[in-house]
Order: structure tokens, then C-alpha cells, then sequence
């Protein structure tokens, strides 16, 4: 029988005294902010490729809120004794793929987040804290727990905390987007059973061509978009096919995790230094880290759904600061360091190079090869934009008749018996990234 989710508070309330943690609702000095004042956090996909100069927007996301209480909260409720001591199931670190951040947490943290992710888990209504938070760290610790939260995708964004008389957040109020409590378990199976049929056909290999797919079936997957269900989840990325970046790189996380890889994920700046982007990181067998941003390797500016970029799998943070104004540091743990572009994708395929004639070469057999295989793209990438747009002036520079890049598309029909029947292409240049697509048009 399904167990509406409003009945769970019985649950909460009882679970306050053997917590002594302060009165969720019910006490006069428990005051919240009202939503205007409230603190909003919004998330960012942008769409760093431009093509032929134009470049679009960002555009504006839902808002994740945190509903603060300033006034302090007197708790009549009793201490626990002096030999309590709190213990949690702990299955949400393999879960939520975090166990790269769960070991770097101090012990309190660790309480708190179990806490929260079990209630999390039983759908909740109210999680009291037994150690706490202190009400000038509220931000830092919720933005841990969204952060951390990739399995548990019928929760909310929306918080409502609640301190003590010395200024310690005691308890949080949770939000929820399912109106039962089966409706949660029922989305938690789909979900791993998606991540599995995925993984279940990753093929042997390197880290590389198992990444890969990983990568493409995810943005094969879904679409960048706010209207869904359940956008900013592994879930919306998977099961509903919309998500935002939180979605995406939260479902690159659980791939990667599910597939054996030890993984992890920052937040920071896009483009729009207002709102928050959020990434993945992959410990490849070489021993180093990688960066991956599945959100921008899907951008909103090409609408071919067969379309799969990679302009950020497999890239360092130097190369990701190149487009991304800023990568957050938590005061909870570290995040990776990505030095290496060993594994980057153009270097990998041999579609890396500074060089206009090689450039010309390495477009040539790509054209031919993707003929073949019924895609329309080529990919290149050089150290910087510069360079970039001096190797495609000089591929695709001159009149009819002596243009490189046209004479390779007549020459990749002839080789594939006319599977294209046209010379035309469209160009998309990153200049900060130095990455060019070239895409072959189908005849009109």
C-alpha cells in the first residue's frame, strides 16, 4: 500500500527527542526568512561553441533555495544519555558514488551528512542533526549534501533550517517532488536499472574507449532542458531524458562510479559567472585525474540529436579554466587536481595538431571515415584559438575551385560512392578551447 509521504512526519517528530534537537515548527521564537529574502543558487549550462560568430545565451535555471532561519530556537527537548551515540546505515556512500569525498569529512560532517542522506532516503519530511552545524556554515553544508545527493533524485532543493539558542542548525525541513513514498523507491529502481543497462554493455578496452561510451550514451541520452520533471537529477538525465548540468554531471558520476571508476565532482562558474556549474572527475589506471563536462559536450546550439561533442572529456583544469570562469574550493574536502591531457580526446583519436598541412590530412581521413559510418562531424583541436582559426583559414580559405576543405568533401563522396552530394559545411570554432567541428551538410 502506498504510504503518502505527509505521514512520515510522525516519524520526524518522534526521532526529535532521541536527537535533542530543537522543535521543527511549532515553537514562537522559530522564525523563517520569507522567499523574498531567501538565498537563491541557480545552475549553469552554457553553450561554448560558436558558429560562425554567433554563440547563444545561457540560459537562466531553476533555483535551488535555501529557506534560513535567523531567530534561535530554544529546545525544551531532553539530552540523550552519555553513552548515546548515533549510528546510520551507511549505504548511501556507495549509492551516491561519494566515497572519495565521505573519506576526506571530518567525523562531525560525516554524522551530519549520514543523517541527512538517510532521511533523504526514507523520505523524510524533518532531519534532526544530533551534532549540528553552525548557522554561518549552513550554506557550505547544504550545498554539500545537493552536491552529494546524485542517487537520491526525489528530493528537493528547498531547505528550511533550524537552530538552536547557541546558533547551531539542529534540524533541516526537506523537500520533496513525489507525493509517495513508493514513488521514491519505484524512481530509485528505474534509475539503477538504467545505470545498469548501460554499463552492462560498456565495452573491454582501454579507460578511454569505456569512458567514451559512458560519455556518448549519456549525451545520446538526454537533452539540455529545465522542463521536466526532474531536471536537476541523474534520474531527469537518465530515466525522463531532460536535465540540466546537476543532472548531467550527476549522471556522468553514477556511470563512471557504477563502471568501477573511482570518481568525483566540483562545482564553480560557467561563462555566466551568476549562476553555479557543476562537473565530473575520473582516477583513470594511469593514476590521474581527468576532467569531464558532459553539459557542454551537448550544447544547446546544435539541435542534431546525434550530435556528441568533446570538447571537455578528458581535459585538465587548466584547459577547463580556458571557458569556465571559476572552480569552488568546499571547506569540506579537496577536489582532484587534472593535470594531464594524456587521455584528452583529440590526442587520443590523432585529431590534435598545430600544423595546417597534418590538419589537412587529419580532416581528410576523418571526412571519409565518418562518411562511411553515417556521421556528419570532424573534430580538431589546437593549443589555442588562434591557431585554430589560422588552420581553418588555410584548409578552407580561396575561391571555388581551390578550397581544401571542399576538394576533401568531393573527394570523401567519390571515395563512399556518393554517400554525400553536396561540398557544403558549417564550421563551429571554441576559440578559448582552440577546438573546431566541422559538420557536412546533407544535400537541401
Amino acid at each position: 500500500m502506498k504510504k503518502r509521504i505527509l505521514s512520515l512526519i510522525i516519524c520526524a517528530v518522534m526521532g526529535i527527542s532521541m536527537c535533542a534537537c530543537s522543535d521543527i515548527e511549532n515553537n514562537e521564537n522559530d522564525k523563517t526568512l520569507s522567499p523574498d529574502n531567501s538565498v537563491t543558487v541557480t545552475e549553469d549550462q552554457n553553450t561554448p561553441v560558436v558558429t560562425d560568430g554567433n554563440t547563444a545565451s545561457p540560459d537562466n535555471q531553476p533555483t535551488v533555495t535555501e529557506d534560513n532561519k535567523t531567530e534561535n530556537n530554544t529546545s525544551t527537548k531532553p539530552k540523550p544519555d552519555a553513552d548515546w551515540k548515533y549510528e546510520f546505515d551507511s549505504a548511501f556512500i556507495e549509492q551516491n558514488g561519494i566515497a572519495h569525498v565521505w573519506e576526506q569529512l571530518d567525523e562531525d560532517t560525516k554524522i551530519n551528512l549520514g543523517e541527512v542522506m538517510n532521511a533523504i532516503n526514507d523520505v523524510m519530511l524533518y532531519c534532526p542533526l544530533s551534532i549540528g552545524v553552525p548557522k554561518d556554515q549552513a550554506d557550505s553544508f547544504l550545498d554539500l549534501v545537493i552536491n552529494c545527493s546524485m542517487f537520491y533524485t526525489w528530493r528537493g532543493t528547498k531547505f528550511k533550517v533550524h537552530a538552536d539558542e547557541s546558533g547551531m542548525v539542529k534540524g533541516l525541513t526537506l523537500d520533496y517532488r513525489v507525493d509517495y513514498e513508493d514513488d521514491a523507491v519505484e524512481r530509485a529502481e528505474s534509475l539503477e536499472k538504467r545505470l545498469k543497462e548501460i554499463v552492462d554493455k560498456m565495452p573491454s578496452g582501454t579507460d578511454f574507449e569505456k569512458i567514451k561510451y559512458l560519455h556518448d550514451e549519456l549525451i545520446l541520452s538526454c537533452d539540455y532542458s529545465d522542463d521536466a520533471a526532474s531536471p536537476f537529477t541523474a534520474y531527469g538525465a537518465l530515466v525522463e531524458g531532460k536535465a540540466t548540468c546537476q543532472g548531467y554531471s550527476d549522471a556522468m558520476l553514477l556511470l563512471l562510479d557504477r563502471a568501477g571508476y573511482e570518481v568525483a565532482f566540483a562545482t564553480g562558474e560557467g561563462k555566466d559567472t551568476s549562476v553555479k556549474h557543476k562537473w565530473v572527475y575520473v582516477k583513470c589506471s594511469d593514476g590521474k585525474w581527468y576532467v569531464i563536462d558532459p553539459t557542454w559536450d551537448d550544447p544547446q546550439n546544435i539541435t542534431d540529436v546525434n550530435y556528441v561533442g568533446y570538447d571537455y572529456l578528458f581535459i585538465s583544469d587548466e584547459e577547463l579554466l580556458k571557458d569556465h570562469a571559476k572552480k569552488y574550493e568546499s571547506s569540506y574536502y579537496k577536489t582532484p587536481v587534472a593535470d594531464s591531457m594524456d587521455l584528452n580526446y583529440h590526442k587520443v583519436m590523432g585529431y590534435y595538431t598545430n600544423d595546417a598541412d597534418e590538419a589537412y590530412d587529419i580532416i581528410k581521413k576523418q571526412a571519409i571515415e565518418a562518411v562511411k559510418d553515417g556521421r556528419r562531424y570532424i573534430y580538431l583541436r589546437a593549443d589555442d584559438g588562434d591557431t585554430i582559426n589560422k588552420i581553418y583559414k588555410a584548409v578552407a580559405g580561396g575561391s571555388l575551385g581551390n578550397n581544401k576543405l571542399e576538394s576533401i568533401l568531393i573527394e570523401a563522396s567519390k571515395e563512399t560512392k556518393d554517400k554525400i552530394k553536396t561540398a557544403k559545411w558549417q564550421k563551429s570554432i571554441n576559440e578559448k578551447t582552440g577546438t573546431l567541428v566541422i559538420t557536412i551538410l546533407d544535400e537541401e
